[in-house]
């Protein structure tokens, strides 16, 4: 199982030191052995610390102590070298160990030690990739970490563990199809990313196992919540798709309810653009401008529509307007093909090539320079 945080809780090896076992040692433990060559095997450091102190080192080394130093080198880093062996080695030294790790991983998360709860739960499912309960925990703690690192500003950290509790419920579900907690999680991070119609058959999902009175109310009424949003999602699809009209249909009984809804109004514009309806769309790009008169799509948006009626003055008007405020590879390729189309081939030639030398890999840059030199020849 690929765990994709991992490398923010390597450091916890310093908790750990590490104590040869020469294979001629005998171990009270039925149907384990040291393999040959021995094993270096791990010992928390308060665990060997607390030994010392009571002047009982050796007796620090019994086999709980090694078995609770092994749990966490797995949690910590499942591809260490002696995982498998200290796989055996807890499985043969209680076959109820899993139990264990996640009875040390709930008491972690009560505790509020969020990370020591994270590599207990970590170990469970290296240990038992198929663990629900160990996978579900595991998820949660991640989402805890995340929502703290969002509080202390750390957005890369916090990214790191949401989606790696998304990466892991989305196992969970997989596995276990009939898991409704699993779709209730689900659903809040498709939400948190703005993907509504996921969001919505996610929590129809979660409605159809087995969930308590108040998790089914909450799903229940945050999916009426969202009916609008879901709406919106698929108008705008539509409209992506060339279906303009369905997608108007979807769009246009929100434009009341939501009027400085920027996005929907951006989706409306490019529908009737479609639609070859240009004053109306005009019409929407010019509201989004009102709300927020640097917003370059609805300037290029304009501008396009200007084209689209040969009004190639004032097409070019909104594209130098676009270019007043970000330099932009695509806006002086539009920009160029206005002037290629009027015959000012000098100007044309200055976006274009511009254009090229900012984005000399982009694809509708490369069919701009190609049309350009055939009215060079």
């Amino acid at each position: 199982m690929k765990f994709n945080i991992e490398r923010h809780l390597l450091a916890k090896t310093e908790n750990v030191a590490f104590l040869s076992i020469k294979d001629d040692a005998k171990l009270p433990i039925k149907g384990y052995a040291i393999p040959q060559g021995g094993i270096d095997a791990p010992i928390l450091n308060e665990e060997l610390v607390k030994g010392i102190k009571d002047r009982t080192a050796e007796e620090s080394l019994t086999l709980s102590s090694l078995a609770n130093g092994m749990i966490y080198i797995i949690g910590i880093d499942s591809n260490f070298k002696y995982n498998e062996e200290y796989k055996k080695f807890l499985y043969a030294f209680d076959e109820r160990i899993e139990e264990y790790i996640g009875y040390m991983g709930v008491k972690k998360a009560n505790e509020k030690d969020l990370t020591d709860a994270l590599i207990y739960f970590k170990a469970l499912i290296t240990l038992n990739k198929n663990n629900i309960n160990g996978l579900y925990n595991y998820a949660l703690v991640c989402q805890d970490i995340g929502k703290i690192n969002e509080k202390n500003k750390e957005e890369e950290l916090m990214n790191d563990y949401l989606l790696e509790a998304l990466d892991k419920l989305e196992t969970i579900v997989d596995i276990e199809p009939e898991f409704g907690l699993g779709y209730y999680q689900l659903g809040y991070h498709y939400y948190n990313q703005k993907q509504y119609i996921k969001t919505k058959i996610t929590w129809e999902q979660a409605l159809k196992c087995e969930l308590d009175e108040n998790t089914a109310m909450e799903v229940k009424n945050e999916l009426k919540k969202i009916e609008d949003k879901v709406d919106y999602e698929e108008g705008y699809n539509l409209v992506l798709q060339g279906s303009a009209e369905e997608g108007l249909e979807k769009l246009l009984p929100l434009k009341d309810e939501y009027p400085d809804w920027w996005n929907l109004l951006f989706f409306i514009g490019l529908a009737y653009r479609q639609l070859g309806d240009i004053n109306e769309a005009i019409k929407y790009f010019e509201k989004i401008l009102m709300l927020n008169p640097a917003q370059i799509d609805s300037i290029v948006e304009i501008g396009l529509c200007y084209a689209a009626t040969g009004n190639l003055e004032k097409s070019i008007e909104e594209f130098k307007r676009a270019l007043e405020i970000k330099e932009d590879p695509e806006v002086m390729c539009n920009l160029g093909m206005a002037y290629l189309e009027t015959g000012n081939l000098d100007e044309a030639k200055f976006y274009i090539e511009n254009a090229f030398t900012l984005n000399p890999e982009d694809e509708v840059t490369i069919a701009c320079l190609n049309e350009l030199k055939k009215y060079e020849k």
